[in-house]
Order: structure tokens, then C-alpha cells, then sequence
């Protein structure tokens, strides 16, 4: 029998889970500019549906109000760097305004860093 190879080592380390729901007024794609501009490049939004549990909502009895649209904003950050990250975030989206979204975040027990090639668009049309 031969022996047992150990698995090739992944790079990575332990790191948080940053997600944010936000108005679809344009905040998202702010603050994923910003997030670029500050070296961070695991982020990324989506569409999604929700509905306010803060704001007034007119509806029948006994039914939901109607959603609204909203972004999903999604932050993997090292854990040494997470609770300074969550701080400037609240800040930079403007969580504190009325309807201005959540904030939260999760522990992960493992996160590999993805740095991007040199001359690559991030967006069409730019290099």
C-alpha cells in the first residue's frame, strides 16, 4: 500500500460575511465602487424582493403588503479587518437614513482571497 498524500493546502483563512439590504435608489452600486476603490473585490449585489417591516404599509387585513425592490449586497472580508469594514459600510450607504436598508454580519471558517489579473475591466469599457 502506499501512503496517504496529504490534500494540497488551500489558501485562505478564517473571515466574515458582510450583507447589506438596500433601497434600489442607486446606493448599491456607490458603495460597490467604493468597496473597489478600498482593494475590496469579494462583493457583489443582487436583485431581490422585500418587504419593510419599518415603514407604514397599507394593506387589507390579514395580507402582506406589496414588495418592494431592494439590493442584496454581499461582503466576504477577512475577520481581523470585519468590524472596521461594518463601521465604514453603515457609514458609506447611509444605513442610519429612514428606509435606508440592514446591516449584518456572519462569521465564516473559511474564506479563499480571489485577486484579480492586471487589465481587467471591471466594468465594460473601461482598462
Amino acid at each position: 500500500m502506499s501512503p496517504v498524500q496529504a490534500a494540497p493546502r488551500v489558501p485562505g483563512q478564517p473571515a466574515k460575511l458582510i450583507s447589506c439590504v438596500l433601497p434600489d435608489d442607486g446606493t448599491e452600486r456607490r458603495l460597490l465602487a467604493w468597496l473597489r476603490e478600498q482593494g475590496i473585490t469579494r462583493a457583489e449585489s443582487v436583485y431581490s424582493r422585500g418587504h419593510s417591516v419599518l415603514r407604514e404599509a397599507v394593506t387589507r387585513r390579514g395580507k402582506l403588503p406589496e414588495p418592494s425592490l431592494v439590493r442584496l449586497v454581499r461582503i466576504v472580508v477577512d475577520a481581523r479587518a470585519a468590524d472596521s469594514l461594518f463601521d465604514r459600510i453603515y457609514e458609506q450607504a447611509d444605513i442610519h437614513r429612514p428606509g435606508g436598508g440592514a446591516l449584518f454580519m456572519t462569521p465564516l471558517l473559511f474564506a479563499t482571497p480571489f485577486p484579480l489579473p492586471e487589465g481587467i475591466a471591471d466594468e465594460p469599457g473601461e482598462i
